[in-house]
């Protein structure tokens, strides 16, 4: 190799080094300005590639039936007697032999129809054994780590009567729900279940609340769903029965399968828990270490195809056009590239690979740096001549 190539690819390697080592340098005040720990992609991230996985899924898989699971439709009852045909309902459901009932209906007061109250509430207690009932976590606060407020049923109170938390991980756009919460805070500091965790909880290990949000498997499935006053009594005998209103238009949320109620989302994440199966997770700072090898290889590639095209760093206008055009299309190839790895991954080794999420948000804070590197290097190398600026590609002494 001549003397003028190996000095060329000593300063490509310089100043691959030098712009990637400033970004790492630069990380604490992008993540203070864009307030996001720069460890930490966000669990709210939409996952992609499972999403795409069960979509596709659902077209080309007939969906399989539970055998565990059954949900009752209570969308037909309404008006003044409703608190006591839904007391009515929930006894038949026990008398017929449920294994558990998960109720996912909240009366946050009491009505003015006090003897539908009293009987509701002697039924919850009677069946309180096998059934769970829904509370809500509102207004978390990330700085004391748990809800500092909570809604409850107004029987709540009452011996025996177990609770979880219906709050789905949303954040209340149109993200698919992918993931399901196993517990939090609350607001007395205490930890509590979520409604489906609670439901299992007698079912789950120690090792099943190894990771707090696990991914839901949507993989397709026909989960039986009854009318309140068409109840098959085959279909509930020795089942989890999830009971809840399925025409909600306020609980309809959107899943990698489409749309779907709430209830319904409750019950692929009972299946998920009861199948001790949990998709894995690549540890997010493995996928640290190899978004910065990217990045690095990435800012490696631009230097060069900046040193083929002769740019001239002192014409800020050409040069920040030049980069960005650059910038955007190496990004949107990789994020493809990443998109392939991550559905691959998830399907073959059903493991989460969160690499898309995390890599773009480097690769545009190194391109950033990049920038203000070349301009600024140009501007301290005349200013003050330091011989070792020697060693870059746009000190002003390459030429």
């Amino acid at each position: 190799m001549k003397q003028k190539d190996r000095e060329l690819y000593r300063k490509i390697l310089f100043d691959a080094l030098a712009i990637v080592a400033v970004a790492l340098l630069l990380m604490p005040l992008h993540s203070w300005i864009y307030d996001t720990p720069f460890l930490h992609y966000s669990e709210r991230t939409q996952t992609s590639a499972s999403d795409l996985a069960y979509s596709i899924e659902r077209e080309q898989v007939e969906a399989r039936p539970s055998g565990e699971i059954s949900l009752v439709d209570i969308s037909g009852i309404s008006g003044s007697t409703s608190r006591s045909e839904i007391a009515a309902l929930l006894d038949t459901i026990y008398q017929m032999g449920a294994r558990r009932i998960g109720v996912d209906i909240l009366f946050p007061e009491p009505s003015r129809f006090s003897a539908n109250d009293s009987l509701l509430a002697a039924t919850v207690e009677r069946i309180a054994d096998k059934a769970v009932f829904v509370c809500e976590l509102d207004s978390f606060s990330s700085r004391k780590n748990r809800f500092l407020s909570s809604r409850h049923s107004f029987f709540h109170g009452l011996k025996g009567v177990s609770e979880g938390y219906s709050n789905l991980m949303q954040d209340g756009d149109n993200t698919p729900v992918s993931r399901y919460s196993l517990r939090q805070m609350a607001v007395d500091s205490s930890m509590v279940c979520s409604f489906a965790a609670q439901i299992v909880i007698d079912y789950l290990d120690e090792s099943d609340f190894a990771d707090n949000t696990p991914i839901i498997r949507y993989e397709p499935t026909d989960f039986p769903c009854m009318s309140h006053d068409r109840l098959d009594a085959d279909s509930i005998r020795d089942r989890f029965v999830l009971v809840g209103d399925m025409r909600a238009q306020s609980d309809s949320h959107n899943t990698p399968l489409g749309f779907m109620q709430g209830l319904e989302i409750h019950a692929y994440t009972l299946q998920t828990m009861l199948e001790h199966n949990p998709i894995g997770h690549t540890h997010v700072l493995l996928l640290f270490i190899i978004a910065i090898i990217f990045g690095f290889l990435y800012t490696l590639f631009v230097v060069f195809v900046d040193k083929k095209l002769a740019v001239d760093p002192t014409n800020i206008m050409k040069f920040i056009l030049q980069q960005g055009l650059l910038t955007m299309g190496v990004t949107y190839v990789l994020n493809l590239i990443l998109e392939y790895i991550a559905y691959v991954a998830f399907t073959v080794f059903e493991t989460h690979f969160a690499l898309h999420a995390i890599l773009p948000s480097i690769i545009k804070l190194i391109a950033f740096t990049k920038v203000i590197y070349c301009i600024v290097l140009p501007i301290l190398s005349r200013r003050f001549g330091w011989r070792w600026l020697r060693l870059s590609n746009y000190s002003g002494y390459s030429k």
